[in-house]
């Protein structure tokens, strides 16, 4: 677990910044699992001359180079490959481990202000796979609130999932401070392929220096949902693997007011967008 001084830190440049990088926090044998996971869903696409061999007795660091090549090869061949991967890996055992990491919780406890023995509600969890020179699901500079539960309070995670992520293959970019402004007003564009986009005003954006937030396998970066970022674009030769996710305090009220039943089909009221 993490000690209290490190934790009163976190909230303190939280609160300041809007974000912390927690190093080394995800272990070993998580992303070992993760990456033998992935393997066997790249074979489970059953596609010719994909396959990888041998998974069991593979660290992570070999599997990561195959699995990498691997989905480059299932892209080029069809694109839905991709996305049945993408749609399957957010629910796997392995994954669900790494979001309920004892020191993340923990730090996410602290940044939304709640007692350690409260639930913690983890939503929108993704492992992106971004493909080299390809910004079709790419976002420009946003907030992270028009995309989620209106007033929720949440903690967004960003986390390299196979490999280090530095600036050649997309770090992500963010604002330091911007989330000081809160929700802000936006420029709204929906294009035919990717997402819709909530862009905040030029003037906004320019008013702070961006940083380049370059992680090794294992670290996680935590961020207030009003932090304005955006990816960074993949200049590399391999896809880019990231896991992200909102934490949400589901014992707030502003959450039930928002997120709410009626008869067993849940519905999302969002007055943002």
């Amino acid at each position: 677990m993490i000690d209290n001084k490190k934790l009163n830190n976190y909230k303190i440049d939280f609160k300041k910044q809007g974000f912390v990088i927690l190093k080394n926090v995800i272990n070993k044998k998580n992303i070992e699992d993760f990456c033998k996971s992935l393997a066997y869903l790249i074979n489970a696409c059953n596609v010719k001359n994909v396959n990888i061999e041998n998974i069991q007795k593979k660290s992570s660091f070999s599997l990561k180079k195959e699995i990498l090549s691997k989905l480059l090869i299932l892209e080029k061949k069809d694109h839905k490959y991709i996305s049945t991967i993408y749609d399957t890996v957010r629910d796997l055992n392995v994954v669900e481990k790494i979001y309920n990491n004892e020191k993340i919780i923990s730090v996410v406890h602290k940044l939304l202000g709640i007692n350690t023995d409260a639930p913690i509600y983890i939503k929108q969890k993704a492992c992106r796979i971004d493909m080299p020179k390809n910004t079709d699901f790419s976002l420009e500079w946003h907030q992270e609130s028009p995309y989620t539960i209106k007033d929720s309070n949440l903690i967004q995670i960003w986390a390299p999932a196979v490999d280090n992520i530095k600036k050649i293959n997309g770090a992500i970019k963010i604002l330091p401070g911007s989330h000081q402004k809160g929700h802000l007003k936006t420029r709204d564009f929906f294009p035919k392929v990717g997402h819709a986009q909530y862009v905040p005003d030029e003037n906004e954006i320019n008013k702070f220096k961006v940083m380049n937030v370059e992680m090794n396998l294992g670290d996680v970066l935590l961020f207030s949902k009003f932090l304005i970022h955006k990816s960074g674009n993949n200049d590399s030769e391999l896809p880019r693997l990231t896991f992200i996710g909102h934490y949400h305090d589901p014992a707030n009220k502003k959450f039930f007011e928002n997120f709410f039943y009626k008869g067993d089909k849940a519905i999302k009221k969002n007055s943002y967008t």
